[in-house]
Parts: structure tokens; sequence; C-alpha cells
């Protein structure tokens, strides 16, 4: 759940859409790219599909993340509704790669995360505006979540990121796209993407997901270490009044998720519908290819009620770290049986048992996972029109519309740390 407001209101040409494919198998080999630049130090090839790439440079970027080939693959594969997706291979003089990017195509509202009283101007403006505040976007990062560029050693960041730049914006202008972005670059990368300041691009906040290192042995250690007696003491009666329940609770952990996938994604839907926020909504098809394409790198966690799934949590399992990605509940029940609590303990107890060191989630409902002592993890958007005068006004306003103005909570600790 992570591209958030940049996806509210897509409308993605039925030109550029491809349809959905069924076979998973990769490719056998390489195929040419759809367009070639050349750029001042380098040169930028487009692929259509990331099969079309050479495995060897995928497995030099991305070999080392969770989010690898057959992540992006799989996301490609699923996700075909609003999603165009292409993929830019940066190279030097000597034709030796340097990075591989991951692009997306899309047909962005840039209002929607602007507050009540701008919405209201700007609705009364597409009276006879249809397209105010709305133009195709060429996204640089993974749809899902924070991603950092596929660096191939031994380039490195600072090396490649003017050619990033110069590849964006030569294949924005290739496709009549007049805005780029780059979305949910870890903050700790400010420093080597300082070009990107320096080419006229604005660096915003994004939605930060969190963390917590599982430096504790047990979720109880956890209580009595980490969290405030207020807190601590409020958790442990909405524990205590869920194992009171009956039937009780029983927890599922599934590496498939073919057989339950008609009664998790339910569950799934209920929060997406349920959400302040607007963000991508995940099919089917995602959940089922994600189990069966990358064996053993996810987990299906199920919480029943007498044998009813009440709540479901998708994760994934990478080295000494679980990712909390999505999360679905049976709104029924889900208030009188803490179900978000009672799946958090469950989700950390599970992770210590399995010798893990760190939880990660997703962003949103920061609230009661600040009140967790999870922490923030910023990451950044850098947004840049191609037209001088428009980049100098987004410049401008593009704060008024930053996703961190969206959640009451962010606001709060953005303007502390401002302040």
């Amino acid at each position: 759940m992570s591209l958030a407001v940049w996806k509210r209101g897509l409308t993605v040409p039925s030109k550029r859409q491809s349809p959905a494919r069924t076979s998973f198998a990769a490719s056998s080999s390489p195929k040419k790219p759809i367009i070639s630049f050349r750029l001042p130090t380098g040169t930028a090839a487009v692929y259509r599909r990331a099969e079309d790439i050479d495995p060897t440079t995928w497995q030099a970027a991305y070999g080392g993340s969770h989010k690898d080939f057959h992540y992006y693959d799989l996301i490609e594969r699923t996700m075909t509704v609003d999603f165009v997706y292409r993929y830019l291979v940066l190279r030097d003089s000597n034709h030796e790669p340097l990075l591989l990017q991951p692009l997306i195509l899309v047909d962005q509202d840039l209002a929607v995360s602007a507050r009540f009283a701008l919405v209201w101007v700007i609705e009364m403006i597409r009276r006879w505006r249809p397209r105010f505040l709305r133009t195709s976007l060429l996204m640089a990062g993974c749809l899902v979540g924070e991603a950092e560029p596929g660096m191939i050693t031994p380039a490195t960041l600072e090396q490649a990121a003017p050619l990033l730049a110069a590849g964006l914006r030569a294949f924005a202008r290739s496709q009549g796209i007049s805005l780029m972005t780059v979305k949910d670059l870890p903050a700790t990368l400010r420093k080597k993407m300082s070009v990107f300041l320096q080419e006229g691009y604005t660096r915003i906040p994004g939605f930060p997901p969190l963390h917590l290192p599982l430096d504790f042995s047990t979720f109880d250690e956890y209580m009595r270490t980490r969290l405030s007696r207020v807190t601590r003491r409020s958790l442990r009666r909405k524990l205590r009044n869920s194992s009171r329940q009956r039937p009780p609770l029983t927890m599922e952990v599934l590496e498939d998720c073919s057989e339950v996938i008609n009664e998790i994604y339910p569950l799934y839907l209920c929060v997406v519908l349920r959400s302040p926020v607007d963000f991508e909504v995940f099919t089917r098809d995602y959940f089922l290819e994600a189990g069966r394409r990358m064996p053993g790198r996810f987990r299906y966690f199920i919480w029943r009620q007498e044998g009813k799934a009440v709540a479901f949590s998708f994760c994934t399992i990478w080295n000494d770290t679980i990712y909390d990605n999505d999360i679905g509940l049976d709104y029924g029940v889900a208030h009188d049986l803490n179900l978000y609590y009672v799946t958090f303990r469950d989700l950390i107890s599970w992770a210590l048992k399995q010798g893990l060191k760190s939880y990660r989630c997703a962003p949103f409902n920061y609230d009661p996972k600040l009140h967790l002592r999870l922490c923030l993890q910023p990451v950044d958007l850098y947004v840049r029109h191609h037209s001088p005068v428009m980049n100098a006004l987004i410049r401008l306003v593009a704060p008024l519309f930053s996703p961190t103005k969206v959640d009451p909570v962010l606001r709060v600790l953005f303007r502390r740390v401002t302040s």
C-alpha cells in the first residue's frame, strides 16, 4: 500500500494498456529496447517488459533485494489496469551498465492530496477545465513502497544520478509526458540525489513506512521495555479482552494462498474501501501468484474464529526481516476482537521465534503504530515539469500537495521537525 495519493483517479489511455499475460516463464534471451538515447556521458535504453532485459543485469542491480526481477515481473503481470511499465537501463561511455530503473506511466490527478478547501476550488475550476491539475506522469520507482535505484557495481549513485535525470527527461520527452517524478526514495539518499535539485526537481516528503528492531526476546519484554505505561496498560487490556472472546481465535501460516484466496481477498478489500487515502488496489492474482512465483518468500497469516477467517496479513520474509505488507479485517468483529493489535502481537511473536531481527510495515494508520513505538523511515518524492513556468509553479505549490499533508499525525510531526 504505497503509491497512495499519487495513484488516485488514474485513467491510463487504452492504447497504452497491455493485455494481461498468464505465463510467468522468463524470456530465454534479452530483447532489443523499444527506444534508445545518447546522453552527455553515456546512453539510455528503455525496455517494454522486465523479461526483455538480460538476467545478469537484473541480478547485478536487484539480486540482493526482495524486490528483484521476479517481484517486478509479478507486479507487471498482475497489476495491468491503471499502469504501464517500462524499464530504463543506463550505460556509461564504455557501454558498461550503471543502473537499472523500473518506470511507471500513469495519468495522474495532482490534486488528490489537497486539503478540503483546495479541493473545493479545484472542483469548481474543473467544471470548465476538466483536465485542470491532471497530467501524464512518468514515475521512477516501484509501484509498491520504497525502492532504491538498481545500481550495478562498481557504479555509484553519485555517478549515475546525472545520467538518470537526463534519461528520464529524454524518455518523457519522447512520450509527450510533461511531468516526471522519482517516488519513495529513502531520505538517506538525499546527498547522493542532490543533482536532481540542481536539475530543477522539487523534493517533498512521501508517506514514510515504519520500522521496529526486534532486539528483544519476547513480546512481553517488548511491552515492558518499549511502551509507555499508559500504552502498555491499554494494549494488555485489549489483548486480554480478545483472549476472553469465545470461540477463541486461531492463527495459521501458509506459503500459498490458492485454497484460501476466496476467504482472504474480501478481507483485504474491506480495509481498502475504508481507507481515507486511495492507494493501489492489488488484484486477486497478485496475492495468488506471489506465493506461486516466489516460493518461500511470502507468508499468508490468517486468523480464524470458529473456522471463519476474520483477519489476514500478507508478509514478505527476506534475510532477517519480516515486511508486513497488507492487512485484511472483518470489521464486523474487528473492534470487539481488537484484531489490529492481535495481529501485530502474533506477527512479532512469530518473527521472534523464527530468529528475525527486524519488522517493517507499510505506511498509514500512523497513530497506533507510533504509540507502539514503531519508527518512521522518511522517504522523498522528486518532482519536475518540463516547462520552466510550470516547474516554478510546482516548486511553490508542491508543499500544499505533499502526501504528508493528508495524514493529521504526519502534519503534526513534520511541523515539529521543521519548526
